[in-house]
Formats: structure tokens, sequence, C-alpha cells
């Protein structure tokens, strides 16, 4: 019992001691992200491949009748919505590629960036309710095929992906599932 007594005497003072460290914490904080992310370690290319293109599939997939089975399946359909929510952002953050500072200091861009982000917003009921409306996941897959192809015409109209490519191509070729 005896050791219990500090232990309890100590709580207090731990929780005043947490509380102020928290307290410490939230403001910078606030100016961290009211600063916001100002770089990118990689090129805005190598980004959208690694989290546009590649979570496009899904999108696309469900709007073309290739379900998810179970949660898992799912769980992916979702990550992918969240990586076009996200992604939209992360786009207009400028990267290490060649032309990353210009293209994000342009309008367009930033509308571009803007209108994915809501693109994935916009799926994102659907898949939180495990949506298998074809026609909507379609129009959500078709209204990012436009933004995509809109942006691309503009800012890398000769070789969308630089040669960063995905293995998409051989499964949509062979008509496997995404979900397998």
């Amino acid at each position: 019992m005896s050791i219990s007594v500090p232990r309890l005497a100590v709580l207090p003072f731990a929780l005043a001691m947490l509380a102020g460290c928290q307290q410490a914490t939230e403001a910078p904080a606030a100016d961290t992200a009211q600063a916001g992310l100002t770089s990118l370690p990689v090129s805005i290319n190598a980004a959208m491949v690694g989290m546009i293109d590649q979570s496009a599939d899904y999108i696309w997939a469900v709007g073309n009748g290739d379900l998810p089975k179970d949660d898992h399946d799912w769980d992916q359909v979702r990550g992918a919505v969240y990586d076009m929510i996200i992604g939209g952002q992360v786009s207009k953050v400028p990267g290490n590629g060649e032309f990353d500072a210009q293209w994000t200091a342009e309008p367009d861009w930033i509308r571009h960036s803007d209108e994915l982000t809501k693109i994935g917003q916009d799926a994102l009921p659907l898949v939180e309710a495990r949506s298998t409306d074809q026609e909507a996941w379609r129009a959500i897959g078709d209204r990012l095929v436009q933004n995509c192809l809109a942006c691309h015409e503009l800012f890398k109209p000769e070789v969308p992906s630089q040669g960063i490519l995905h293995e998409s191509t051989v499964r949509e070729s062979l008509g496997q599932s995404i979900f397998d």
C-alpha cells in the first residue's frame, strides 16, 4: 500500500504536466498547419503516379462493375478515395520535379488540384455506404478522367507519367478483377 500512495500523489502533478505539454504543442501545430507543407521530397509526377494513378484504378473498377467482394476490398476503395482527397492537395505543393514550382503557381493547376480533392470528397459517401451503384461510381470515374485529361492537356500533353508506370494495364487487358 505504501507504493500506491506516492503514485496517487504524483497523479495530479503528472496530469497537470501533461495538460501543460498539450497546450504547448497545440499552438505550434496551429502555426505549422497555417504555414502548410512547402515542398515534397519527390516530384509531383512521382506523387501523382504513386497516389492518383494507382488509386484511380479502384474507382474505375467499381464504376465498370468490378465490385469489392469483402471488407478488405472496400478498404482498398476507401483508401483510393482518400488518396484522391489528399492527392489534390498534395499536388499543389511543389516537389523536386523540373516544372513543379512553375506548375503549382498556375491558377489552372490549383483549380484542377482542387477538383481532384472534390471528386474524392464526392466519392466518400459512396464508399462509406459501400454503394454498388455502378452509375454513381462511373460518374465519379468520368469526372476523374475529365479532370486528369484537362490538366494533362495544359501541363503534360506528351508523356503523362514520364515513364513511371503501374501494373493495371496488364490486369485490365486480361479482364482480371482488381480485387483478386
